[in-house]
């Protein structure tokens, strides 16, 4: 899955989402740390 397209809030919302198999949102949550990192770094 292609995480780079959803936006924070969807990225969000499937951290938050039990229902989503760990490995998701996982990587989901990787993904928002990422973005943290980009914006922290300007």
């Amino acid at each position: 899955m292609d995480y780079s397209k959803a936006t924070n809030l969807q990225l969000y919302e499937i951290t938050k989402d039990e229902t989503v198999k760990l490995s998701i949102r996982y990587e989901a949550a990787r993904e928002l740390q990422k973005r943290k990192g980009e914006r922290d770094e300007k």
